[in-house]
């Protein structure tokens, strides 16, 4: 009797990951997972990020909270808008307003089902439009157009998870001639589900981050500028607690290792966390 049941329990499984499902896709909280909605699902999520820098004799604090919207064109073609708020917190003057808008869109290109588990891989875009004040001190956007882009495979099952993906961020001149350097990202993550939950029932999944992020030299008016660029490497501990058609995600990114030109602030820590809403 309880050997059917298992075996019952994994079909369920293997039909709620199956591709057009309305079934939780999970994935990284700091970095892309491969996931896709389904074709005329819509998604919503209510984001709040929060960010520390400290040193060189500065203090930032930064808060974002957004709603983004997220729509399927096809089984494997979404495509979405982030509307971001912005709060900057400093040892000096503050700011808040309107921050940069996002456009996304990402295509899964290939997938291979098995009985309770799912491959995935999917290539994305974003690009960052400057709707931000980019005239204040701080300044609360950088006045650039960005595009970002990058792949990103996974795997999911009752039980495991894993993730990896690498993305670069090209920048463009913004205001007063300022250009942010471009940016490259690489992640690597694993999940584990400790309790194997019904289908249909609440659900927690834990999951381990590593990522990488890495920028180039700030230039103004084609100069690069000493303390700007460098890289630093985050372990971002996350939790997924889902159930039916909400989700609420979120976890903290510490840094562990880091190599920043110059004297500028580096990352105390980052946090986020998620509210998402599919129908």
């Amino acid at each position: 009797m309880i050997v059917l049941k298992r075996k019952f329990s994994t079909l369920v499984w293997a039909v709620a990951l199956a591709p057009g499902n309305v079934a939780w896709a999970h994935g990284p909280v700091f970095s892309p997972g491969p996931e896709t909605i389904w074709q005329g699902g819509t998604e919503i999520t209510i984001a709040v990020p929060y960010s520390k820098e400290t040193g060189a004799g500065a203090r930032r604090d930064v808060l974002e909270p957004s709603v983004e919207v997220e729509y399927g064109l096809t089984a494997n073609w979404s495509i979405g808008i982030e509307l971001p708020y912005k709060f900057i917190d400093t040892n000096g003057p503050d700011a808040g307003g309107i921050g940069d808008v996002v456009f996304d869109t990402k295509y899964q290109f290939w997938k291979q089902d098995l009985p309770g588990a799912s491959y995935k891989a999917a290539a994305f875009a974003r690009l960052k439009l400057p709707t931000a004040s980019d005239t204040g001190v701080p300044r609360l956007g950088s006045g650039s157009t960005d595009l970002a882009g990058g792949i990103v495979a996974g795997y999911e099952s009752r039980r495991w998870y894993w993730f990896t993906s690498g993305a670069y961020r090209l920048n463009s001149k913004g205001g007063g001639g300022l250009e942010k350097g471009d940016r490259q990202f690489l992640n690597a993550v694993g999940g584990v589900r400790p309790v194997l939950s019904e289908y249909g029932e609440p659900d927690s999944v834990f999951m381990l981050e590593l990522n990488w992020e890495r920028s180039d030299k700030d230039k103004l008016i084609g100069l690069s500028l000493a303390n700007t660029g460098g890289w630093e490497l985050f372990l971002s501990p996350v939790f997924w607690w889902t159930y039916r058609q909400i989700a609420v995600k979120g976890g903290v990114q510490l840094p562990i290792l880091q190599n920043l030109n110059g004297n500028q602030p580096d990352t105390g820590y980052r946090g986020k966390v998620e509210i998402v809403y599919h129908f």
